[in-house]
C-alpha cells in the first residue's frame, strides 16, 4: 500500500508540475502575441494636406526611450500655372505660365508628456530648411515673333518651429498624428533683373532680398508603426 500512495504522490506532482508549465508558457506567448501590447519604435506618416493640395511630406520617427524619439520629416511641393487672355494684349502678350518646386527637411525631436513613445502627448521642437525655384514665363502670341521672357527666382529658407501634438497607434499597427504649433524662418529671394548702369546703360543685375516670416503649423499625418 504504501508504494501505491507514493506513486499517486509522484504522478500528482508530475501532472500539478505540468499545470504550471504550461501556465507559463500560455503566459509568455501571450506577452509576445498580442494579449499585451508589443513595443514598436518606428513609424513612418504621410500628412493629410490641409491648405496645399500639391505639397507631399513624410515624416519617419526612430523611438530612442520611453519618453524620447528622433525624427526627420522630407517634404516637396510643386505648382504649375497656365494663364491665357481672351482678347489680344499690347505687344502680342498672350498669356502667362509660372511654375515653382520646393524640397525640404525638418530634424526633430518628441519628448512624451504622457503615455510611452510612440503615443501619448508630445511637444516637439524642429529645424526646417527648404531649396527651391519659381519661374514666371510671359508669353506671346507666335505671329509676333517674340521669344518668351523668363524670370526664374532662387528661393531659400531656414527657420524652426515648436508643436504640441499627441498620437494614437492602433492595432495592428495604425497610427493618426494631429499637432499644432507656431515658428519662425528666413526666407531669401535671387534673381537677375535689369538695371541701369552708372553709365546709365541697362544691365542685368542680380538681386537678393530676405525677410523674417512669422508661421503656424496644423499637424495631421496617418501612417504605421512597426
Amino acid at each position: 500500500m504504501t508504494g501505491v500512495h507514493h506513486m499517486v504522490a509522484m504522478k500528482w506532482k508530475l501532472g500539478v508540475s505540468l499545470v504550471f508549465v504550461s501556465v507559463a508558457a500560455f503566459a509568455q506567448e501571450g506577452v509576445t502575441t498580442g494579449s499585451f501590447p508589443v513595443e514598436r519604435r518606428n513609424v513612418v506618416t504621410v500628412s493629410v494636406p490641409l491648405n496645399n493640395l500639391n505639397q507631399l511630406s513624410l515624416e519617419g520617427e526612430r523611438v530612442m526611450g520611453e519618453r524620447f524619439s528622433v525624427g526627420l520629416g522630407v517634404s516637396a511641393i510643386f505648382n504649375q500655372v497656365r494663364s491665357r487672355f481672351e482678347e489680344p494684349q499690347p505687344g502680342g502678350v498672350e498669356g502667362f505660365d509660372s511654375a515653382s518646386y520646393q524640397f525640404g527637411l525638418a530634424p526633430s525631436v518628441r519628448f512624451y508628456l504622457t503615455g510611452r513613445a510612440p503615443q501619448g502627448l508630445w511637444v516637439s521642437p524642429r529645424l526646417e530648411a527648404s531649396l527651391g525655384r519659381s519661374t514666371n514665363e510671359t508669353v506671346f502670341r507666335p505671329e509676333e515673333g517674340q521669344p518668351s521672357s523668363d524670370n526664374p527666382t532662387d528661393i531659400w529658407s531656414v527657420g524652426g518651429s515648436a508643436v504640441v501634438g499627441y498620437s494614437v497607434v492602433l492595432e495592428p499597427g495604425f497610427t493618426v498624428q494631429g499637432g499644432v504649433g507656431f515658428g519662425a524662418r528666413r526666407e531669401a529671394l535671387a534673381y537677375d533683373s535689369w538695371r541701369s548702369s552708372e553709365n546709365g546703360l541697362p544691365e542685368l543685375t542680380r538681386v537678393h532680398q530676405s525677410a523674417w516670416l512669422f508661421t503656424q503649423r496644423i499637424v495631421l499625418n496617418v501612417g504605421w508603426a512597426f
